[in-house]
């Protein structure tokens, strides 16, 4: 039976969430605003457009058109990768690589850009795994839509009810269970306590996937 599996990645195979809210705390910063946590969580599992209408709610500045806001930040982080340490998350590289053994096919399908997906996954060390990374870059609507999902799975020439999710947000589990796939959410402590409900169930290591596969 043909098993796919499709994995976000910042917070499920990187740890670089709490890097995200450092990078756009600063690049917020120069421009005179003090971004919180609780502004800002409203993004994870999303992407760059969906902060800028939190910040618009929180703070009533309106940075939507402003691209110098996003290519700082792509500064920032571009500065980091190059020279900076990429959190890995404890037991991804083991577990991938018993997945592949047991015969699952593997994506990357994540809200992050598509040099920065092949960037991370090259750098610790997991490309070889995945037979597709696709970013929502590609597709009209970010999380919680299925969109990613849903193309991530047609590269992988596997219908939808095939397909299982690993997710740490509350964006992300919404989108899987929208794209028809179950959804495993990944409790990681560093992604702000995310609800994970529409989850069909949650892990709490990255060790116990095998366990609920």
């Amino acid at each position: 039976m043909d098993r796919v599996i499709l994995f976000d990645m910042d917070g499920v195979l990187v740890n670089t969430e709490p890097l995200h809210y450092q990078l756009w705390k600063q690049v917020f910063a120069e421009r005179g605003i003090d971004l919180a946590f609780e502004a800002y969580k409203g993004c994870i599992g999303a992407n760059g457009k969906r902060l800028m209408e939190l910040v618009l709610e929180h703070y009533g500045v309106d940075f939507r058109g402003e691209k110098s806001v996003f290519d700082r930040y792509y500064q920032l982080k571009s500065d980091h990768l190059r020279h900076g340490d990429i959190p890995r998350i404890e037991g991804v590289n083991e577990t991938l690589a018993e997945l592949q053994k047991r015969g699952w096919r593997m994506a990357v399908a994540s809200s992050s850009t598509q040099d920065y997906i092949d960037l991370c996954t090259e750098r610790v060390g997991i490309a070889p795994f995945f037979q597709v990374r696709f970013s929502a870059q590609w597709v009209k609507n970010t999380k919680p839509a299925p969109d990613v999902f849903l193309a991530a799975a047609e590269k992988m020439g596997a219908s939808p009810e095939i397909c299982v999710v690993v997710e740490d947000s509350t964006n992300g589990t919404l989108a899987a269970k929208a794209a028809g796939m179950r959804c495993i959410g990944f409790d990681n402590p560093d992604s702000a306590g995310q609800c994970l409900d529409a989850a069909d169930v949650r892990i709490g290591s990255f060790r116990e996937l095998l366990e609920v596969l």
